[in-house]
Parts: C-alpha cells; sequence; structure tokens
C-alpha cells in the first residue's frame, strides 16, 4: 500500500483492533443463556436462533446493557498496539474510527489505553459510511467499509474475520495480521 508521508490512517476497533467475538459468546451464555460458536458467524447479520436476534443486534444491547463489563473485557488482537506504535513511528497519523455508539466512547478510549494502543485522534462522529471521514486509508474488518474507502479514492486494508468478504471490495489490501498491514505500509 503507497501511502504518502504523514497519511491519516483510520482504524477501526472491533474486529481490528480487538476480539470482540469471545466476549459476546460470553454475553451470549450470560444473558440468554444460548452457546454462540464464534467460527457459526460468517457474516455480520448472523441470526442466532436460539435468542431470536443477529449478532449486530446482540452485541448493541451488551454495548448498551453493559458497556464496561463487555467492551474492556476484550482481549486486542496480537500485535496492535506495536503495529500502530510502528505507523506513528514511520510518521503516519492514526485516528480511530469506530461504529460504536457515542455512549462507549470513553469506555473505548479506556480500553485503549488499559492495551497501551497509541492513536493521535478519535473520530468522535462517524458517518455511516467511514468514508466520508478525512483520511487517506481505511483499516476495517467489514468488506463494505473497506469498499466504500476505496470508491472514495482512499486506499483501504481489510482484516480478514470469518465474516469478510474480500471479494466485496477489490483492490484492497487484504491482511490477517498487524504484522501484516504494518509491513506492507512502512
Amino acid at each position: 500500500m503507497n501511502l504518502p508521508d504523514g497519511a491519516r490512517i483510520l482504524v477501526d476497533v472491533d474486529g481490528t483492533l480487538c476480539d470482540n467475538l469471545p466476549r459476546l459468546v460470553e454475553y451470549v451464555d450470560r444473558e440468554h443463556g444460548a452457546a454462540l460458536d464464534p467460527a457459526a458467524v460468517t457474516e455480520w447479520q448472523y441470526h442466532v436462533p436460539e435468542v431470536g436476534m443477529h449478532v449486530g443486534e446482540l452485541i448493541d444491547d451488551a454495548m448498551a446493557d453493559h458497556p464496561e463489563w463487555f467492551l474492556l473485557g476484550m482481549d486486542p488482537l496480537p500485535g496492535a498496539a506495536d503495529g500502530l506504535a510502528r505507523l506513528r513511528e514511520a510518521g503516519y497519523e492514526v485516528h480511530i474510527a469506530t461504529h460504536r455508539p457515542a455512549t462507549t466512547h470513553d469506555v473505548t478510549r479506556e480500553w485503549l489505553e488499559a492495551h497501551g494502543i497509541p492513536f493521535d485522534g478519535y473520530e468522535e462522529a462517524v458517518p455511516r459510511n467511514k468514508a466520508e471521514l478525512e483520511g487517506h486509508a481505511l483499516v476495517d474488518d467489514y468488506h463494505r467499509n473497506v469498499g466504500d474507502a476505496l470508491a472514495a479514492g482512499k486506499a483501504g486494508a481489510l482484516f480478514r474475520q470469518p465474516y469478510s468478504d474480500p471479494t466485496a471490495c477489490d483492490g484492497a489490501l487484504v491482511v490477517e495480521s498487524w504484522d501484516g498491514f504494518v509491513d506492507s505500509v512502512v
């Protein structure tokens, strides 16, 4: 990925900086008494039959009902903190761009700090289309967000997850890890 010096890189949180599915499994068991296999979540609209809701709705409920428990209990993806530090050392600007509700921004910042994940800015109002944000590249786990960035003339990197579809964002850098992303940028 070829970015200009000092480029602003927009970085998603869930599925990109942290692994949110294990915590979702705990939430579904705790609140609904149902088992959810993370390997079964092959699309973001995956319907959990025992609960009658899809994954996105369950995550929204968990963030609304138990934001600290849910969000602070997530583990960072391997290499996330080091990867963002390396990007910043290389002169890039790192901005957090998450679709988490605004009511959870303080908890998200607390999680970033607790895990030593460095950033230069935090986008307070993220539109549905993240490509509308000022920046040169978007790193996200959701193919539609990355596709929007590419359509807007930005660079896009897709963090491969079971629910992400690289064929839906042709031209994106598809990565499995933070090392893979950083090595292709720095």
